[in-house]
């Protein structure tokens, strides 16, 4: 006579549930903060996708003064400047033919905690002056690389749409100027100013 008895599973059920287990187990950043305190260093994540910084190519020529409205005086006849790959116009339309500002600007987006600067008026082979900001910043291209408008993601609406962040530190909005993430303004006046423009 043939059994129909089934042998019996049990399910052992699981003390976390699975979200828990993603935030205590898996690379958290709020648990990655509590290591790095008990430990006193960060466990790395996977850093083998960011690139390295590049070098510096073009040294500066001299060295500017700034007034307290952010405005730097270009350098004097004497000071030859040598020929870059690209070029920044300063502003123009100022009163009595005088010299305009760098096209470098603060902005503050969402509510005061997000801190970009704007770079704008950059003419030229655009991937040198990104290559040589890269390296006056010490910033990485980031995980996606340069992020443009332009750019197609997998939801169609370019993949810079959310701006930069720590990740992507650095893309080209629409209308061609460059957006850095953080307040990098007097970084970045200093050394086009120390450039010659």
């Amino acid at each position: 006579m043939a059994s129909n008895i089934t042998p019996l599973t049990t399910s052992i059920r699981s003390k976390h549930s699975a979200t828990q287990v993603k935030r205590l187990f898996k690379n958290n950043p709020a648990r990655l903060r509590i290591l790095k305190k008990q430990e006193g260093a960060a466990p790395t994540a996977d850093t083998s996708s960011s690139s390295a910084i590049p070098e510096r190519v073009y040294p500066q020529i001299f060295q500017p003064t700034f007034l307290s409205n952010g405005w730097s005086a270009p350098p004097p006849p004497e000071v030859q400047i040598p020929d870059y790959p690209f070029r920044i116009t300063r502003t123009a339309g100022k009163p009595n033919n005088a010299v305009g500002f760098l096209p470098v600007y603060r902005d503050v987006r969402v509510h005061g905690t997000k801190r970009t600067t704007l770079i704008r008026n950059v003419q030229g082979d655009i991937p040198a002056f990104l290559s040589e900001l890269c390296a006056v910043l010490n910033l990485t291209t980031g995980k996606k690389g340069i992020l443009t408008s332009a750019s197609t993601g997998k939801h169609g609406g370019g993949e810079a749409g959310r701006g930069v962040n720590s990740e992507n530190p650095i893309r080209i909005r629409t209308g061609g100027a460059i957006e850095v993430n953080g307040d990098r303004a007097r970084e970045v006046k200093k050394w086009l100013a120390g450039l010659g423009f």
